[in-house]
């Protein structure tokens, strides 16, 4: 048996990530904005455009007053929002979230951006903030970001990256998800649970909208998607 999530959302935690934090010296002002970018090292891209960089829960880097890049972790809602909750604490109050996801939306090309409107929870990290099943993220940061892409649908958000099926594919799709990843619906469910703004835009990696998995051809061009996708949102927040 387990316990009552829904008893469990009107419950103090034993610890906060302000608990956490104590002692931890930080050296530079965090911006009021950060791009989170899970199982993404942008070190090469970002050469000759860091004003500052710091390692304290990954690589956090400094493009200008306005707006940071946390990259180089890895993948998955439980650390996603571990470390979001952390910037939370250093005074961040609007999360940006890219990444790679698999595309099962019928019309999906590799590579292709897609701007995420809402994210079906199959998650066990969203659940411990909010009851939903079908998170929603910041109407206002989404639409600042709705010209990178003409692309936008639900995602399916899961743990369990070798456990998707063909059923739960066409189940989601036909609920008008587009992508599948591992963190949003973590992300998202935080933010609405602490008062933050969240968004997403996920870079196709590999189709799951056929009868067999079509994996990514060139990572070289994934990467590359990725970084372009992230200077363009900087430039919005310069």
């Amino acid at each position: 048996m387990l316990y009552s999530k829904k008893n469990k959302l009107k419950l103090k935690p034993f610890f906060t990530a302000k608990d956490f934090l104590e002692g931890k010296k930080t050296f530079f002002k965090f911006p009021k904005t950060v791009i989170l970018m899970p199982s993404a090292d942008m070190t090469n891209f970002l050469k000759g455009h860091i004003k500052r960089h710091y390692n304290l829960f990954s690589s956090i880097d400094l493009l200008s007053n306005n707006i940071a890049v946390v990259h180089n972790f890895s993948i998955g809602a439980p650390l996603a929002v571990f470390i979001a909750e952390q910037l939370a604490e250093l005074g961040v109050e609007n999360i940006i979230l890219i990444g790679i996801a698999g595309g099962i939306g019928k019309d999906l090309n590799l590579h292709e951006k897609v701007l995420c409107t809402g994210a079906f929870a199959d998650e066990g990290t969203s659940r411990h903030y909010v009851s939903e099943t079908l998170v929603k993220p910041s109407k206002e940061l989404t639409a600042k970001l709705r010209d990178l892409t003409e692309i936008k649908g639900y995602t399916w958000t899961i743990d369990a990256i070798f456990c998707e099926t063909k059923q739960e594919v066409l189940f989601y799709e036909k609920q008008g998800a587009q992508t599948v990843e591992m963190e949003a619906a973590g992300v998202f469910a935080f933010a609405k649970k602490r008062g933050l703004k969240a968004a997403g835009v996920f870079v196709i990696s590999d189709l799951l909208n056929s009868k067999k998995w079509d994996a990514i051809p060139n990572r070289k061009k994934s990467a590359q998607t990725l970084a372009k996708l992230m200077f363009n949102i900087a430039k919005k927040f310069a």
